[in-house]
């Protein structure tokens, strides 16, 4: 297991390496000047040469983008804005928590609404609970989250006055926000156990564990649904990785100082190091996130840990062979 671990970091290295050029090259050759941003189209030409000069950017391409990487794989420096001049990094540890929040509050709601809708349905396949159910998702998939978030506002914020409609402060600005992240997941849960709970319900060993005489509850807890999580697992954990950079819209409409608005500030006055900063940054987490989840289906499947527990015991024994 700890082998498989410290494989999995070693492939993040590559990964981070590709996402770091692949960002640095589109918006190097991206139309618009960042320095025109800075200074306006009114400024003279001395005075834009002069601030690219002193940003890096009359440098040939090749030498910015191997100064870049340098700076990220070996000091951990994703630079400063062009605009502010303050470290992104900074930024971005100072933006995380909000962002971190709004998303694995966004995802622990939808795995608790979601996958009971989704065995809920499964169990009652094609009957009344099963059309609520997927009626429910349906609506959580076909409506945008700016959508539910303004209706959100306007019924909660604005007509009941129970609710701030936007900005930080008490836990009480967060319900709103997490509450139309958490709509789609809901959904996308729902959907995802259904059709998860469905396969495994059909199985010789459900239908064994009936036949023994098992009670339908017993049979749903203890054997069905630890069998359908591995599916659900992938799209929890692919969903929270996923909202950590997608809450770009809940972050605009409720005006929340998370990472999403900061890229969007970055992409809007062409400061390239908080968008390149924030792509890396929320690649490594992805990859982080997506080990985690990796590491769950062990403690959720028996036969996935055997299959580490017996790689490892191969391996000791090879090695044992090789010492005689």
């Amino acid at each position: 297991m700890i082998r498989y671990i410290i494989k999995r970091l070693l492939w993040m290295i590559p990964v981070i390496l590709g996402v770091s050029v692949l960002i640095f090259t589109i918006l190097h050759f991206t139309p618009g000047d960042p320095v025109i941003m800075i200074l306006g189209r009114d400024s003279t030409v001395e005075a834009q040469a002069q601030l690219r000069a002193s940003m890096g950017l009359d440098r040939p391409f090749p030498v910015q983008l191997l100064s870049y990487l340098k700076d990220v794989f070996l000091h951990f420096d994703l630079g400063v804005s062009y605009n502010t001049g303050k470290s992104v990094s900074e930024e971005i540890l100072f933006r995380f928590p909000y962002t971190f929040m709004l998303a694995f509050s966004s995802m622990l709601i939808s795995v608790l609404i979601g996958i009971p809708l989704g065995v809920i349905a499964a169990v009652n396949q094609n009957k009344l609970w099963d059309r609520i159910s997927m009626f429910i998702a349906l609506l959580g998939v076909s409506m945008p989250q700016f959508w539910v978030g303004l209706l959100l506002v306007l019924l909660f914020a604005l007509r009941l006055g129970i609710l701030p409609p936007s900005g930080i402060g008490g836990p009480q600005y967060f319900i709103l926000p997490i509450i139309a992240n958490a709509f789609g997941g809901i959904a996308s849960m729902a959907r995802q156990g259904r059709s998860s709970m469905l396969e495994v319900i059909r199985s010789d060993y459900v239908t064994t564990a009936r036949a023994k005489g098992v009670s339908k509850t017993g049979t749903i807890f203890r054997h069905a649904l630890p069998n359908a999580l591995i599916p659900v697992i992938t799209v929890a954990g692919t969903s929270f990785g996923r909202s950590l950079g997608g809450t770009i819209v809940i972050e605009s409409v409720f005006s929340i100082p998370g990472i999403g608005a900061y890229m969007i500030s970055g992409i809007n006055n062409r400061d390239y190091p908080i968008v390149q900063g924030c792509v890396v940054f929320l690649a490594v987490t992805f990859s982080i996130i997506m080990l985690l989840v990796d590491l769950m289906y062990a403690f959720v499947d028996p036969r996935i840990k055997a299959q580490y527990v017996s790689g490892s015991r191969k391996r000791r024994v090879k090695n044992e062979k090789k010492d005689r």
